[in-house]
């Protein structure tokens, strides 16, 4: 395979890669972000989008709101017309406050009270006299004459008294329970259909006006109910019956409305309400009577929370689910993008992509309330973030791979610990180097220029490339370092750049090693005039870049580099494979057999110096020269007295 091929083989392999963890990233995204939905913590969210719509929509609640709350709280129980009559004895001020209402064009009307006692059945103590029979006549006759359009409540635990019920009729009592989410707040209705049959006191409300509604909704608030709901006291209606202007004033209030009756004491029937963060309404924007209202609390009353779950589906202030679909198609866009960012982007820039990522699918969450639809606001910023995270974790996986392989494919350019220290500190190192104590060998093919001659150019470049793979496997396996090829011949380095305890002897057995692959690599040749020479200088050198900014090059340089180039002549002059320096034979163990071979001035340098060889017969090329050489050997063997 071409070069080109292993490119794009390479390419598409990184493309591939790519695609898998991309796919990867955007089904976790859209799996981890559809585990967000009805999550504890959403609730909490979607709260806090109420908030930020009512502080970017001021004032937008400009229509009437359908519902009135009439309150027995705690001015109109302290105050001297209702002070001296007990609570459970209201019921004829709850006829009475009830009829002036509806006479004032009240369209229906709800008690948020459980009258489970009656004031007939009392009896004293002492004679078992019914003494109050006939107190609850005026509220049963009020109940009976109104049916259809008032209704009483009953709770889990508390139901009416049977005379109230049979006065108020089959469909005159409904359930005022409230269902909180997980999280303990209440948010959603789910009516029951027909509404005109349903149990629930909402469902009849909004029946008594025509209105239709979906299968279930979520109201959204703009304020919180205590101070935005109209509101008046038991009291304030009681008040204004005993006047013209007050009538007046009272069908003003609830012409056309729902009304509301319940309680208003502290820590008695309310709940969490999604309007818990939500700004307070001014008091002169809001509807109030002449007694003011109840102080805000905590919790909301459960009479405030029934009339704006009622009056969201008459005004059309609520949102619904999605439609099936939409949830996991906003998880996938969302996902995509995450996984994309992921991929695509630097990581430094991630965390605040992330950020974005989830403000924007808030942004869609609150789009959607805009237009009806409450989607669930962590869908999509957990897809995103999720799809972006395993998309950056399989990003930090490409690129320590995409490191490795740099390190892998670059290693047949430089040294591998070379390009480790730069792909670690991600910076060139600086021009020129140190100095280091190393051992050069040059290694020269025989013969190459009478064989280039009868070869085509396309077999001279096969048999180098045999020659220098066969040799080049040789070096690395002895730790040592091809610094660069020199047309026919190699010049290799030990101890430079990696560290090496013996180079001296590491450099000779790597030069035996391939002397003795000779016979293997004329084979692989097909070139059996084919011969190798060797030559080794032991000396410090300057390690490190040579070159310029735009061009450089790893090296060593040196008188030790010139040295062992001209003993390279040596070995060509006295017939010999392996020829090595002073400063590298008295590094040798006493079992190699060093003899010195030549001594004099090398050209181009000034001070005298020896050669030697391995006196083994593979390291001559010609068998006499082997037996002149062991001769002068035992001639000079004073010389060869090294310290070992």
């Amino acid at each position: 395979m071409t070069s080109g091929g292993r490119i794009a083989d390479a390419a598409l392999g990184r493309k591939t890669l790519f695609a898998v963890i991309a796919l990867a990233a955007v089904c976790a995204g859209v799996a981890i972000g559809l585990t967000a939905k009805r999550a504890v913590w959403e609730g909490w969210v979607t709260d806090r989008l109420f908030q930020i719509r009512a502080m970017l929509t001021p004032g937008q609640e400009d229509a009437p709101v359908p519902v009135v709350v009439i309150g027995l709280d705690q001015i109109a129980l302290a105050s001297e017309r209702l002070a001296p009559i007990p609570r459970v004895l209201m019921t004829p001020v709850m006829a009475e406050a009830g009829q002036a209402v509806l006479d004032a064009g009240a369209r229906a009307l709800g008690y948020d009270f459980v009258f489970a006692y009656s004031a007939d059945a009392f009896k004293d103590l002492e004679t078992g006299e019914a003494r109050l029979k006939g107190f609850d006549q005026p509220f049963q006759r009020f109940l009976y004459r109104n049916r259809g359009r008032v209704f009483i409540a009953h709770t889990e635990v508390g139901v009416p008294h049977r005379s109230f019920s049979a006065a108020a009729g089959a469909g005159g009592v409904r359930s005022v329970t409230v269902s909180a989410e997980n999280d303990g707040v209440v948010r959603r209705h789910s009516p029951d259909f027909p509404l005109s049959d349903s149990s629930s006191l909402i469902d009849a409300l909004i029946a008594s006006t025509g209105a239709e509604v979906p299968e279930a909704y979520t109201a959204i608030p703009s304020a919180r109910l205590a101070t935005s709901t109209p509101y008046l006291s038991v009291l304030d209606v009681l008040k204004m019956q005993e006047s013209e202007a007050g009538r007046q004033e009272l069908n003003r209030f609830v012409d056309g409305r729902i009304v509301l009756f319940g309680g208003l004491l502290p820590y008695e029937d309310e709940h969490l309400y999604s309007d818990r963060f939500l700004p307070r309404t001014p008091a002169d924007l809001v509807e109030t009577g002449a007694s003011g209202r109840p102080r805000v609390q905590s919790y909301t009353a459960g009479v405030f929370i029934l009339a704006d779950l009622i009056a969201a589906a008459l005004s059309d202030r609520m949102a619904v689910s999605p439609s099936r679909g939409t949830l996991p198609a906003l998880a996938l866009v969302f996902s995509i993008i995450g996984a994309a960012t992921g991929l695509l982007l630097p990581l430094f820039a991630l965390p605040f992509m992330a950020l974005g990522g989830i403000l924007a699918g808030l942004g869609v969450t609150l789009v959607g309330l805009e237009a009806g639809v409450l989607l669930s606001p962590g869908v999509a910023p957990v897809a995103c973030v999720s799809a972006m995270v395993v998309a950056g974790i399989g990003k930090v996986g490409i690129l320590q791979r995409r490191q490795r392989s740099l390190v892998r494919l670059f290693g047949h350019y430089l040294a591998p610990d070379v390009i480790k220290q730069m792909a670690q500190s991600e910076q060139l190192p600086e021009l020129g180097g140190d100095t280091r104590n190393v051992v050069v060998a040059f290694i020269d093919i025989v013969g190459f220029t009478k064989m280039s001659e009868k070869l085509a150019d396309r077999d001279v470049v096969r048999v180098v490339n045999s020659c220098f793979d066969a040799i080049g496997q040789v070096i690395t396996s002895h730790q040592g370092y091809i610094d660069k090829y020199i047309g026919d011949a190699i010049m290799a380095v030990w101890n430079a750049p990696n560290l090496v305890e013996n180079p001296e002897k590491a450099a000779v057995d790597a030069a035996r090693d391939i002397i003795g692959k000779l016979d293997h690599i004329r084979e692989i040749t097909g070139q059996p005039p084919l011969d190798l020479r060797i030559a080794l200088n032991a000396g410090p050198v300057l390690v490190g870049d040579i070159g310029g900014e735009h061009r450089r090059s790893f090296t060593v340089m040196g008188t030790t580099v010139n040295t062992a180039s001209r003993i390279e002549a040596i070995a060509k002059e006295k017939k010999v494979r392996l020829a090595v320096s002073q400063s590298v034979a008295e590094k040798l163990p006493g079992s190699y057999p060093a003899v010195e071979i030549w001594s004099g001035q090398l050209r181009g340098l000034s001070t005298d110096m020896s050669v030697f060889t391995l006196d083994i017969p593979e390291m001559y090329m010609e068998k006499a020269d082997a037996d002149t050489a062991g001769k002068d050997a035992q001639d000079r063997s004073k010389l060869l007295n090294f310290p070992r």
